[in-house]
């Protein structure tokens, strides 16, 4: 997948997010941003490119944010899907800091979450098959590592490459009647409230 250059600069702006949350933690508090309520435009393809390009780069908190803005509109069948690749994501963030309660747990309601899916061809373009083996060999890393306290070795090669199919996205998006698109499987521009 090539990502469109209207995205580079969202990207350089995620590329060490732990500086980026040292540096937040050492503000004096009366110099941290307020979070406020806002409303933003979004359509669910492009909230995939951006959450597939931060999960395949290492920005696993990132594409957990990216998708969870879907996911918490999405009210239909395919909610638990978003939900199971959501909490791959966020296992990354545990694995990265070596908590392996955190990693183990979420890893395997993930793949809970998106077993449903696992016959379907692709669901939302996205191959559910393929991403849930992946994960399952994460987690019999981590769980080969974790009682040696050794979650730290763990082989990032072995992280599934999170991806999708547009064309398939539009003909599931159909089937599956998803939010965010139109009954002809256009997307469409969908404002949401959140926190920033």
């Amino acid at each position: 997948m090539v990502l469109p250059l209207r995205y580079a600069a969202i990207f350089a702006r995620f590329a060490d997010s732990r500086t980026r949350a040292y540096d937040f933690a050492e503000m004096p508090t009366n110099e941290r941003r307020r979070k406020q309520l806002v409303t933003k435009t979004i359509t669910v393809p492009g909230n995939l490119i951006i959450a597939c390009t931060e999960f395949n780069g290492g920005l696993y908190f990132e594409s957990h944010e990216s998708l969870e803005e879907i996911w918490q509109e999405e009210q239909g069948e395919v909610r638990d899907l978003y939900k199971g690749i959501i909490q791959v994501a966020a296992a990354f963030v545990h694995i990265t800091r070596e908590n392996c309660n955190g990693a183990r747990r979420l890893l395997g309601t993930a793949i809970g979450y998106m077993e449903p899916y696992r016959a379907d061809p692709t669901v939302l373009g996205i191959d559910v098959e393929a991403f849930c083996q992946a994960a399952e060999r994460c987690l019999a890393e981590v769980q080969r590592l974790c009682p040696d306290g050794r979650l730290g070795e763990f082989d990032y090669s072995l992280v599934p490459v999170l991806s999708f199919d547009a064309e398939a996205l539009r003909a599931d998006a159909v089937r599956w009647d998803a939010w965010g698109f139109a009954p002809t499987g256009d997307a469409l521009p969908m404002e949401i409230d959140v926190i920033e």
